[in-house]
């Protein structure tokens, strides 16, 4: 419930710099005329909830496919999304109703980053799974919030983005190459004072990071989701990438319940600039010919069973008809004398 002036207003009062409503696929205008106003909107109808948060196009694609999708069905709806080199592509609650799985995320190609914070469920399996397979994809959180007037949700789950303005295009840009993180913000955390990173660094093969307080725990994260280090009560730590560690990404755990997830740093230099899946024509045809065959028959076993039901809806009304005459003849015939 709730109106976009709204929902604008209640994250204004917040002090949030950066505020989006996507409702689906509709691109909301509440705020246009505002500097930082960013369109966006949420793509998706199917049955699964497999769905996608496209930031930065003006434009609605409207593919999809309703019943429950192939591997290939969301890799030409991800290709589709992302032909706009203004957007952000993003996997929305990959964890809701199995709309990703692990299996599809180490194929998958073609986004940009995973909405992992979410208050319905959050995706850490599904996203590890994805950077572990070499996919340099970064985490988004947000509220997800559906009624702004009781604000149940409201500022619990957000992102931090590293740009110097409230430029849309510098704030794209930067989620797109990774400079943000998603931080889960506890109940009796104030807003104004959300611990903050302060400094990350790689020298050679060393993590250095820095916080602005001191931390409960700070751990590592690498392949498979794995944990490689743990600290506890500091602001900064340090961890030496190993051979084998694929990647390494850091959780800031505080005692109130602010959890601060940094996006990993990868052992080699990866290219965030994914390459589209390429079609295999040969099989999609193939396919094809299955699923016209498939249809062909359904249809033709419709056919057969509709006409079917209007022979017997011929049939009955005369032996209906029979019956009566002779329920009717046989009240007629005078009663017995004896």
């Amino acid at each position: 419930e709730g109106t976009s002036p709204d929902v604008h207003h209640a994250y204004d009062s917040l002090n949030y710099r950066i505020h989006c409503v996507s409702n689906y696929h509709s691109v909301d205008t509440a705020s246009i005329s505002q500097k930082n106003y960013i369109p966006a909107y949420e793509h998706g109808y199917n049955i699964l909830k497999t769905h996608q948060l496209v930031l930065g196009s003006e434009k609605v694609c409207w593919l999809d496919y309703i019943l429950p999708q192939t591997l290939s069905n969301k890799q030409n709806i991800l290709n589709s999304l992302s032909a706009d080199s203004n957007a952000v592509v993003i996997l929305n609650h990959p964890a809701m109703r199995k709309g990703y799985e692990g299996k599809d995320l180490a194929y998958l190609s073609n986004y940009h980053c995973m909405e992992v914070l979410n208050p319905a469920g959050t995706s850490f399996p599904q996203w590890d799974a994805a950077l572990s397979a070499g996919k340099p994809v970064f985490i988004v959180g947000n509220d997800d919030i559906h009624n702004v007037i009781r604000k149940e949700r409201l500022g619990r789950m957000c992102t931090f983005v590293n740009a110097n303005h409230q430029n849309p295009k510098e704030v794209l840009s930067a989620l797109k190459s990774g400079k943000s993180y998603g931080v889960i913000i506890g109940l009796s955390q104030h807003h104004d004072s959300i611990p903050k990173l302060t400094k990350l660094a790689l020298r050679g093969d060393t993590i250095s990071l820095q916080m602005d307080s001191k931390a409960s725990e700070i751990s590592f994260i690498g392949q498979d989701g794995r944990k490689l280090e743990t600290l506890s009560n500091t602001a900064k730590a340090n961890y030496i990438l190993k051979p084998k560690d694929h990647y390494a990404r850091a959780v800031i755990t505080y005692p109130n319940g602010t959890n601060i997830f940094l996006n990993p740093v990868f052992y080699s230099q990866l290219n965030t600039a994914q390459q589209t899946a390429g079609i295999d024509i040969p099989m999609t045809m193939f396919h094809r010919t299955i699923g016209f065959c498939l249809a062909g028959a359904w249809i033709f076993v419709m056919c057969v069973f509709v006409q079917g039901k209007k022979a017997i809806y011929v049939k009955l009304p005369f032996l209906n008809r029979k019956r009566r005459k002779s329920r009717r003849w046989k009240k007629q015939e005078p009663a017995a004398v004896t």
